[in-house]
């Protein structure tokens, strides 16, 4: 029996950051390009399908990228939900960074704040506000349009705005939240990347509160309902990866 469960509607989505992957452990600008997880990204996303242990989902979807499918099956196969099938929607996937795919992230932040010497998005928070990552992404997008990296990448292959990025997010988890709400409700697992959680949960949320960070198998439940969003408990929850410790 389900240790966590909703009542046949609405909807409950369990929003998941993928495992660790090379790209984080190198610190670069990943994207749409397909980092695997490590060995320990692997291992993580056991401890996460161990923590999720109890609740009963009756769907899950991922993005198009390996990390993403390979956390969320994972955590469905240590999670007792193993009979689930894992459906794909490359509109989960992560921002698009462009030219900058792979960049490392020091390089990038030198490139967009100059000499303050940031390293990483985390450490520019401060600077930027409860809606660092939007910004960040509008950011990227402007120094790709302008070609500054000067790459031969077709415009409409350069990075995302936040506004797309949010935007199809937006339509990839209604498309899941509608289907399960026809089919009665339920837990619904979706594993994606952390810029496009994060911008998402900005255009929903909009109340000027700042963000947690968004660590690898960290979690935010969403309650969806008759076209509505609802955020349900701590953003970027890592209780789930925690209780799945040995």
């Amino acid at each position: 029996m389900a240790l966590e469960q909703t009542s046949t509607n609405p909807v409950t989505i369990y929003l998941t950051r993928h495992g660790e992957t090379t790209a984080n452990a190198m610190r670069l600008m990943q994207g749409w390009s397909d980092f695997p997880l490590t060995n320990q990204g692997v291992e993580g996303t056991k401890q996460l399908g161990r923590g999720l242990s109890g609740i009963s989902f009756s769907a899950a979807w991922a993005g198009m990228l390996t990390r993403q499918w390979r956390t969320c099956r994972n955590a469905l196969d240590y999670s007792d939900n193993a009979e689930i099938q894992v459906g794909i929607d490359p509109d989960l996937r992560e921002a698009n960074f462009g030219s900058y795919e792979g960049f490392p992230s020091a390089d990038l932040m030198q490139a967009i704040f100059g000499p303050r010497g940031y390293a990483r998005l985390a450490e520019a928070r401060a600077e930027l506000g409860w809606d660092a990552a939007a910004q960040l992404q509008d950011r990227i997008a402007q120094l790709d349009q302008e070609n500054r990296l000067d790459t031969n990448l077709d415009p409409a292959d350069r990075a995302e705005t936040s506004d797309q990025v949010a935007q199809r997010m937006a339509a990839a988890l209604t498309r899941i939240g509608r289907e399960r709400e026809q089919a009665g409700g339920g837990n619904v697992l979706v594993v994606s990347s952390g810029s496009s959680i994060e911008i998402f949960l900005t255009a929903i949320k909009n109340d000027g509160k700042p963000f947690p960070p968004f660590l690898n198998n960290s979690v935010t439940r969403l309650v969806y309902q008759h076209g509505e969003f609802t955020i349900d408990g701590e953003i970027a929850s890592t209780k789930y990866f925690e209780r799945g410790q040995n």
